[in-house]
């Protein structure tokens, strides 16, 4: 038996139009938290996040992913944030959506249309009781992701002012 090799001569070549590094969109400056009372769509029990917790934690992220409506199926990462900060009494941070996938492309979309501006932090904190004031205060803030929301109004953002643009 004889074994027949074939060389290809049609070079193979990729399309690379959405991996590139230039075609990542970039949205500078989104508000991720600001001071005060919010509750999570677990417990529903408000935390008061001090500005003074917020700038001491800002940086403190073991996770940069920027997911879809806090779905962490793959399908739903679309980019991360980076240069995380506290400025302007906010945690803020550069959205880095890399246009790979469908989902990324159209949040793009919707966000250029100003129809999706809202966004979501995914973090853990260590909630101190405050006994004089009767309220629970974060600290001890790990961010470990943050989320676009689809805006719907029935599933408003924790922290009401936040954006995108």
């Amino acid at each position: 038996m004889t074994k027949t090799m074939y060389r290809h001569t049609v070079p193979l070549e990729y399309n690379t139009k959405y991996i590139s590094k230039s075609d990542v969109r970039v949205y500078r400056d989104a508000i991720l938290l600001t001071p005060g009372k919010w509750s999570d769509s677990v417990t529903r029990a408000e935390v008061e996040y001090t500005d003074k917790a917020l700038s001491k934690y800002a940086t403190n992220w073991t996770r940069n992913i920027l997911d879809l409506d806090h779905n962490l199926d793959v399908l739903s990462i679309i980019g991360t944030i980076e240069h995380q900060r506290f400025q302007k009494n906010s945690v803020i941070g550069d959205l880095y959506i890399h246009p790979i996938t469908q989902n990324a492309r159209d949040t793009i979309s919707l966000i250029d249309a100003g129809y999706v501006n809202s966004l979501s932090v995914e973090l853990m904190a260590d909630d101190v009781w405050d006994s004089s004031r009767h309220i629970r205060m974060a600290d001890n803030i790990e961010f470990i992701g943050c989320a676009v929301l689809a805006g719907h109004p029935a599933r408003p953002p924790a922290c009401k002012d936040t954006r995108i643009r």
